[in-house]
Order: structure tokens, then C-alpha cells, then sequence
């Protein structure tokens, strides 16, 4: 009999604890204060881990127990489809309520804008948007070309195309600050011209010693941007007796706009040029920057790395 007791005890007292746990369990899901509508801000960045996302809802004190939460996810297969964005949360959302929200999409969502983009290729990428309008927003950024900053942006879904321009035009002004155009110019062309960070000194300055000593700067980027349309922005195959005031094969000095958005490494160049004694340079297929003393040098150059 005492075995039976003692059994039935021991039955009884496990119930227990599967019901306390399973009810301790149950709480763990539900709102941390259904009553508490205030909107928090939750922002996750691209390629950020679900782990630090639930540590950040935990700081914000949205969800109850990171653990609770972290098996949750794992449990309903959802720790890889929480999508980047910035949303509204409250204390009176459920956990299943807040993970739908996050795994549904945002109300903001990240766009990148590559440095060296030209602003036609801006307005493709913001083509998707509802309210944007990219012909509009081409022709308010006529005289904006070259402070379109190039940067990854949170954006509204709803946005428009004044909007993004305000958000670019701002961010330029915080990060840039005050420029010269005609620096700005410069640097959209050293921009264009190199791709590798350590070269791009070394470019601004020999741009800025043919301008100084009345050379033509004979830069094939600007008639790239003279030429590019839709199908191809800035074409490889160019005519450098192209007629237009951006050929400065043609033209003496600089063109008249910046020929992209430069990114800030481009305009720190221009600003603090290396003076060297090259006076040429080509970028090879693989984007390797090729310097040369002279004219014949720099033939070489051209015959090693750009013909077959």
C-alpha cells in the first residue's frame, strides 16, 4: 500500500509541475503589459541575427524572456525569416503577435544607394515605391546631381520622391558639410575614375595638375554620362569626339555638373590631393589603377592592360 501512496505521490507532484510549467509558459507568451499602446521603435538592420534582434526586444522590455522567445522562434521555424526594416511595437502585443510582425515585413524598408550612381540610377531604385515618382523626382534633381549622398537608407514605404530627396540632400549636408561645386565636380570624376581607395589621392591630384597646367583632362566618364541612357547608363564603347559640353577631350577644364553622387572618400581625395610626379593613369579590367610619367609610358600602359 505504502508503495501505491508514495507512487501516486510522486505522480501527483509531477502533474504539478508539468501544469506549473506549462502555465509558466503560457504567461511567457502573453503581452508584458496588455494596457501599455505606446509605440516603441524597433529597427533591424540587414544581415542582423535573430538573437540580437530578440536582445533588443528584450532591452525595449517588449517580450518577457529572451529564452521563451529564442525557442518560440526556433520552434516555429521562424528565427531565419525575420526581415530587416524599422516597425512600431507596444508592450500590449503577444509574442505570436510581434514575431508575425516581424517575419510580415516592415513599414520601412533598407535601401542601399552605391556610391558613384548617377541620378537616374537613384530613381531606379525607389521605382518600387507607391508614391514615388521617378520622373518627378528626375527632374527636381536637375541642379542636385553630386549631393544625392550615396548611402544605406531606412525608407519609408510611403515615400515620395521629395521625400528621398530630402532624406539624401540632409544626410549630405551632416556628412559632408560645405563643398565648393567645383570640388563636388571633381570629386564625381575621381569617383568615376577609380575604383580602389588608395589610389584615389593620387588621381585627384593629377586631375587637379592638368587643370593647373591647362591640359585637357580627357576623362572618359564624362562622356559616359553624356551618353548613358536606360539601357546603359555608362557605356564602355565611347566616342571621344562626341559633341557635348561634358567631353573633356574635347572641352577644356571641367565639366559643367558633377557626372555621379561621389562618396565621401571621393571628395576627401579632391581635398587633400597626393602630389605625385604621374601625369596619366588607366584603370585595367579587374579595376587595378596603372600610373604613368609620361605620354609614352602611358602607351605601354594602354597597349599591357587594355588590348588584347
Amino acid at each position: 500500500m505504502k508503495f501505491w501512496i508514495g507512487l501516486i505521490s510522486i505522480l501527483i507532484s509531477f502533474s504539478a509541475l508539468v501544469y506549473a510549467g506549462m502555465y509558466w509558459w503560457k504567461i511567457q507568451l502573453t503581452p508584458v503589459n496588455i494596457n501599455n499602446k505606446s509605440e516603441q521603435v524597433l529597427v533591424i538592420a540587414n544581415n542582423e541575427s535573430a538573437n540580437l534582434i530578440l536582445q533588443k526586444l528584450v532591452n525595449k522590455s517588449l517580450i518577457r524572456s529572451y529564452w521563451v522567445a529564442k525557442l518560440y522562434l526556433q520552434g516555429q521555424g521562424l528565427d531565419q525569416n525575420l526581415r530587416p526594416g524599422s516597425y512600431s511595437l507596444s508592450q500590449s502585443l503577444s509574442l505570436s503577435e510581434i514575431f508575425k510582425t516581424l517575419t510580415s515585413g516592415p513599414k520601412d524598408i533598407w535601401v542601399t544607394i552605391p556610391e558613384g550612381f548617377r541620378r537616374e540610377q537613384i530613381a531606379q531604385k525607389f521605382a518600387n515605391f507607391e508614391q514615388f515618382d521617378s520622373r518627378e523626382f528626375i527632374g527636381m534633381t536637375a541642379t542636385l546631381e553630386g549631393r544625392l549622398f550615396p548611402d544605406t537608407y531606412l525608407v519609408p514605404l510611403h515615400a515620395n520622391a521629395k521625400d528621398v530627396i530630402t532624406m539624401m540632400t540632409k544626410n549630405f549636408g551632416n556628412r559632408v558639410g560645405v563643398i565648393s561645386d567645383e570640388n563636388l565636380i571633381l570629386a564625381s570624376l575621381v569617383e568615376r575614375e577609380v575604383r580602389v581607395d588608395t589610389d584615389r589621392k593620387i588621381v585627384a591630384g593629377i586631375i587637379l595638375k592638368r587643370l593647373k597646367a591647362s591640359w585637357p583632362l580627357q576623362i572618359d566618364a564624362t562622356i559616359q554620362y553624356a551618353l548613358g541612357n536606360k539601357i546603359d547608363w555608362w557605356p564602355k564603347n565611347i566616342d571621344t569626339k562626341f559633341d557635348s559640353k561634358y567631353n573633356t577631350y574635347l572641352n577644356p577644364g571641367i565639366p559643367p555638373t558633377p557626372i555621379c553622387n561621389p562618396g565621401l572618400r571621393s571628395i576627401e581625395a579632391i581635398l587633400s590631393p597626393q602630389n605625385t610626379e604621374y601625369w596619366y593613369y588607366l584603370s585595367d579590367t579587374k579595376g587595378v589603377t596603372h600610373f604613368a610619367k609620361t605620354l609614352g609610358e602611358h602607351n605601354l600602359n594602354v597597349d599591357k592592360y587594355l588590348r588584347d
